[in-house]
């Protein structure tokens, strides 16, 4: 009957931790079986047929399960037909399948992940034309684009350099020579474009796809060197610490709501009861927070950052991270089950820690600013290789800042105004210079603190400034607020005219601060009485550049340049400014998504 299969040319591709025996298969089918309900007879059967160098073992039978559409109460079942098909060769295995999924502790035993750089160099070759990718952001912001996804004929004439290395290839389709392919590299996924084919033509596609893998050598193409760029978690170890953990919240949630592959359940009275939506969303909730490294040596805790207490543990291992331990007081005793099994009789079940671990859904960052663990891969972003450059050309210097002691100044009646010693008073004084336009929109529902706009350049140009105030510092801290703001109110770039006559009028007036009405006029240049003409001529220009600025005392650039040039001189980058490092490029990442310039201007 096996004769009768036809499939897409499409596996998962995995590295042999141990091989296979006859009795290995044996026991794989019968968990196989024994892991549905109502099991027909074999369909067909084959175990570790010999063809050339390869072996292949098969296995196909009908089973039933609840209708996905109906309550489990209605007793409503489909009946449905599956089949597994295993190639091995060359210390590798391809994995067909449908309806059918292997055991986790087979999987766990069995199988290693074949390396991302091997399946970039195989699939990714230099004559690849890339037409789809779908990217992951290395931040663990909650204000960042996530992920996103291109498509084109060709993605290297329409996807520009800028913020991409600050992106991680998922998932991509090519076509070259060898044909189209399309691959999720940290799944092993890999799939050729074809008509449906029998099993024959299925072990010759895997035992070439193998080939490839272990035989190709070269770099891969171009265009996928823009990104982020997959490195052995080994070559590391013992030069670079790790400094803080996240969950990725958002693989999950698309795994819950999106995708609807698992179930969360909780054991109450001896009896499993699902999750309901908000609970499911309190524990996303939970998860979603950012945990501090501490320790030494290959286990590590996680540590919440404002009561030092401990929640958890990594083990970093020679080939993956290990996520040993999670206790966080909403998730510590949920546990995830197929939903395609009756409630509570999924024989598979494990803890939420366990299945974050096993699906590699978390980040780990590095006191090297240019490294992130993402999706079971260490990563290292290559803009950082030229020492910096990509975050300095970012930074403005303004010697008026080294004066600012307050960043909005005093106020009183008889202020005309903002003080020169002031984050405000810099801005107006210096910063802004060029504006022809530029109105204060402090306090309320505030876009930021400045916008400005010149309409008679050619282009024309929209400027958002937000203004911050501190002790020089080159850690993270002082920024979270001013760049979570920025980000927030990218979209009102656009200046949307339905809200613009509201704002206008508001700015017609003076300026007022705690209790104190200044004579500071809000339209600090040009005239109040043509605003809503200046502000509709930007807002319609084609061409018009729009900034953002983050102006602050509490950076100084000439302490960022020295501090990247100790990281490329070798040594260990400091864990605080390795956070401020990110936080500063997912914030020039994400004006780069909303087709805007980030800048920060900060002291000499």
């Amino acid at each position: 009957m096996i004769n009768a299969l036809r499939v897409a040319k499409t596996a998962n591709f995995h590295s042999l931790k141990r091989a296979l025996s006859n009795a290995a298969v044996d026991d794989l089918f019968r968990r196989i079986r024994a892991g549905q309900p109502s099991v027909s007879q074999n369909v067909f059967h084959h175990r570790r047929v010999l063809a050339g160098a390869t072996y292949w073992s098969a296995i196909s039978f009908f089973y039933e399960r609840p209708a996905a559409f109906m309550s489990e109460e209605a007793g409503i079942r489909e009946r449905i037909c599956g089949f597994l098909l295993l190639v091995e060769h060359r210390g590798h295995v391809a994995i067909f399948r449908s309806k059918l999924d292997l055991p986790a502790e087979f999987s766990t035993r069995y199988f290693a992940r074949v390396p991302s750089e091997r399946v970039d160099i195989a699939i990714a070759r230099n004559d690849a034309v890339f037409e789809k990718i779908r990217l992951r952001n290395m931040s663990i912001s909650k204000d960042v684009m996530r992920s996103k996804t291109f498509e084109a004929n060709d993605l290297s004439n329409v996807v520009g350099p800028a913020g991409a290395s600050r992106y991680v290839p998922q998932g991509y389709t090519v076509r070259s020579n060898a044909g189209h392919y399309s691959t999720t590299p940290r799944t092993g996924r890999i799939g050729q474009r074809s008509d449906r084919v029998g099993h024959e033509d299925l072990i010759v596609y895997a035992t070439s796809v193998i080939d490839q893998l272990v035989d190709a050598q070269g770099a891969p193409a171009r265009f996928i060197g823009t990104f982020a760029r997959a490195i052995d978690l080994s070559s590391i170890q013992g030069s670079v610490s790790p400094t803080a953990f996240a969950v990725d919240v958002a693989s999950l949630t698309d795994a819950v709501h999106e995708r609807g592959d698992i179930r969360l359940v909780r054991k109450s009275n001896q009896n499993y009861v699902a999750l309901s939506k908000p609970e499911v969303d309190q524990v996303l909730s939970e998860l979603d927070c950012v945990l501090k490294i501490d320790g030494q040596g290959k286990l590590l805790d996680l540590v919440d950052s404002a009561t030092s207490s401990k929640l958890g543990v990594i083990a970093i291992n020679q080939s993956r991270i290990a996520l040993r331990d999670l206790r966080l007081p909403l998730s510590a005793d949920v546990e995830i089950e197929d939903p395609d099994r009756p409630l509570g009789e999924d024989p598979d079940r494990i803890s939420l820690r366990r299945y974050v671990e096993r699906e590699d859904y978390f980040i780990v960052l590095f006191d090297s600013p240019s490294l992130a663990y993402i999706d079971g891969t260490l990563f290292r972003d290559e803009g950082f290789t030229d020492g910096g450059v990509a975050l300095l050309r970012y930074l403005r210097a303004n010697t008026l800042l080294g004066g600012v002691v307050d960043e909005k100044g005093k106020f009183t009646a008889a202020h005309a105004t903002f003080d020169s010693d002031s984050t405000f008073g810099v801005i107006e004084k210096s910063v802004a210079d060029g504006d022809e336009v530029l109105v204060c929109d402090d306090l309320g529902d505030e876009w930021a603190d400045f916008i400005g706009l010149n309409n008679s350049g050619s282009p024309p140009r929209i400027t958002f400034y937000h203004a911050k105030h501190g002790q020089p510092s080159l850690g993270a801290g002082q920024f979270h607020i001013s760049v979570s703001q920025a980000i927030k109110n990218l979209q009102r770039m656009s200046l949307p005219a339905d809200v613009m006559g509201a704002k206008i009028r508001r700015w017609q007036k003076d300026y007022s601060n705690g209790g104190a009405t200044t004579k500071i006029p809000r339209t600090l240049r040009g005239s109040a009485g043509q605003l809503a003409t200046e502000f509709a001529r930007a807002r319609t220009a084609p061409d018009a550049i729009r900034r953002v600025f983050i102006v602050t005392s509490s950076l100084s650039r000439s302490a960022v340049e020295a501090a990247l040039e100790r990281v490329k001189a070798g040594h260990a980058a400091d864990p605080y400014f390795v956070q401020l490092y990110w936080l500063l490029m997912s914030f020039f990442s994400a004006c780069t998504e909303m087709n805007a310039h980030g800048y920060v201007v900060c002291q000499d």
